[in-house]
């Protein structure tokens, strides 16, 4: 029971540690890269492969960048400002423009050559197909005994 206890605790941790690292990281992105804005991100797992699905409502395609480097899928772009013509004062103004840069570390690896975005309705999706795990039989091998 003990050890049982012990195992949730710790897995409790590592999910504070990943938490923390991810706001952590959140604080120097805005600080070291310019960005102006960060935009919400769904990334999960299916049998297939991982998904990530990212709002970018009033973003061009045109404006979009995604690189796959090694392990980190690194998604950059660029909302531009709505400012309607006739504008004398904002009662509200919440809209986000800017340069906006996104890094995700790909657990697992997947396959470059079958990677597909799509942009529809400002949510970009992006598909990171598994690789399929190379499988082979391993001959075992009879050891002489010794005299």
């Amino acid at each position: 029971m003990m050890r049982l206890f012990k195992i949730r605790i710790m897995r409790d941790f590592d999910r504070l540690e990943e938490r923390v690292r991810c706001w952590m990281d959140n604080i120097y992105e805005f600080q070291e890269t310019g960005v102006s804005f960060r935009p919400p991100v769904d990334f999960f797992e299916t049998s297939q492969g991982l998904v990530l699905r990212m709002e970018l409502a009033g973003v061009a395609k045109e404006d979009l960048s995604l690189t796959l480097c090694g392990q980190e899928l690194v998604i950059q772009g660029r909302r531009r400002p709505l400012h309607p013509e006739g504008v004398t004062r904002f009662l509200c103004h919440e809209i986000n423009h800017g340069l906006f840069e996104r890094r995700f570390r790909i657990p697992g690896a997947v396959d470059p050559e079958c990677l597909r975005a799509q942009y529809q309705d400002g949510i970009l999706e992006v598909f990171l197909p598994r690789l399929a795990p190379l499988s082979r039989r391993i001959r075992v091998q009879e050891v002489p005994e010794s005299e």
